[in-house]
């Protein structure tokens, strides 16, 4: 079923918040926005699964999905969460080449599919479209190499401060102030995201809280002293 224009031009908002999209031709763009298909997946359910042929491009429309490694003993990698308007390209490649990583709704959630087949057709017509996946393949690309550098050289404690700094900085954390930090994310989720177990984010939190930097609560982390919470991460 083909997508409204009211619902390809929230889609376009969403790509053109990424680097390289505002240059795709406007016809293309929505020609692109409206080849889309809304898939509904319900919490705990794949999108995707490692070793699968990739069923295309996905941006993400409601709820969160998380794009994740498990190993044969069952220990899980989180490589990143996705939250609505994110694109989801790890699905998206050749009819001869398999997933690398698979993608799950952490909620009852819901997505915009683009079939490979279709996408290639129009990257075929348009090097502006190209250019702005080739340019999103590479930051994630990217972040991947930030990701295995952080797991083969930073102590669990340092990754774990290092999060807690961004959630600090995007809450508008200041410097001398208390900055409060939900608990929106259960431990092992936390601990799949910075390639630990729960035990090692609790050791971590408990090491941090006697030190003055955190206060810990059921509900919610106090980051107390930024300052501190910054010399860990880079220490």
């Amino acid at each position: 079923m083909t997508i409204e224009v009211a619902e390809a031009e929230q889609i376009r908002q969403y790509l053109t918040r990424y680097r390289g999209w505002s240059d795709v031709p406007n016809d293309t763009m929505m020609e692109f926005c409206r080849s889309a298909e809304i898939i509904e997946v319900k919490r705990k359910r794949s999108v995707f699964r490692r070793g699968e042929a990739g069923p295309g491009l996905f941006v993400v429309k409601s709820g969160e999905f998380k794009l994740s490694l498990i190993s044969p003993e069952g220990r899980e990698q989180i490589l990143y969460l996705a939250e609505p308007g994110k694109l989801i390209g790890e699905g998206f490649m050749p009819n001869d080449m398999q997933c690398a990583a698979s993608a799950f709704a952490m909620v009852d959630s819901e997505a915009w599919r683009f079939a490979s087949d279709r996408v290639i057709n129009l990257i075929g017509q348009s090097v502006p479209l190209a250019f702005a996946l080739m340019r999103h393949m590479a930051f994630r690309a990217n972040r991947l190499i930030d990701l295995v550098l952080d797991l083969s050289l930073r102590s669990v404690e340092r990754r774990l401060a290092s999060f807690l700094l961004t959630l600090a900085l995007r809450a508008g954390a200041e410097q001398g102030k208390p900055c409060v930090i939900p608990r929106q994310l259960d431990m092992n989720t936390v601990a799949a995201r910075l390639g630990t177990v729960r035990e090692e984010i609790s050791r971590a939190l408990n090491r941090m809280q006697r030190e003055g930097i955190l206060s810990l609560s059921r509900q919610e982390i106090v980051v107390l002293d930024l300052n501190a919470l910054e010399r860990v991460t880079y220490e």
